[in-house]
């Protein structure tokens, strides 16, 4: 009699729901929080609450740009940065890695790629929570 295997994710990886979610956060959360700490240091002094904000603030910028650094493919990870981190619209985006030599669908693909990788990182770390099925 054969076993049968059935393989199982440990942490499950990122669909649809965790990829808008991810866009979400890129274009507004994570700006908000650099905005939100940049207030932050321009204060004297902090009250616990304020220094407390802050530090989580920094956390959640540093997760999300190790993230980004961990895509393995350049183009991918440095059209990701253009797009999102830089806060460029996407005709902007386009139209620079165009002038590379890349097409609008290959940009395309590479986002998709980018945004898969973080996500899913994002996910291992606790950053996104699961999507429920």
């Amino acid at each position: 009699m054969g076993a049968v295997m059935v393989q199982m994710e440990l942490i499950p990886s990122a669909d649809e729901r965790d990829i808008a979610q991810l866009v979400k956060l890129l274009t507004d959360d994570y700006h908000q929080w650099l905005a939100s700490m940049k207030v932050l240091s321009k204060m004297p002094v902090l009250t616990p609450d304020q220094q407390a904000k802050y530090e989580t603030y920094q956390m959640q910028v540093d997760v999300v740009q190790a993230a980004i650094d961990v895509i393995m493919d350049k183009e991918a990870r440095d059209i990701i940065m253009h797009q999102y981190i830089k806060s460029t619209r996407r005709k902007y985006t386009v139209a620079l890695f165009q002038g590379r030599g890349l097409s609008e669908r290959t940009i395309d693909r590479r986002i998709s790629k980018g945004l898969l990788s973080i996500a899913n990182t994002l996910k291992d770390c606790g950053m996104l929570w699961p999507s429920e099925n």
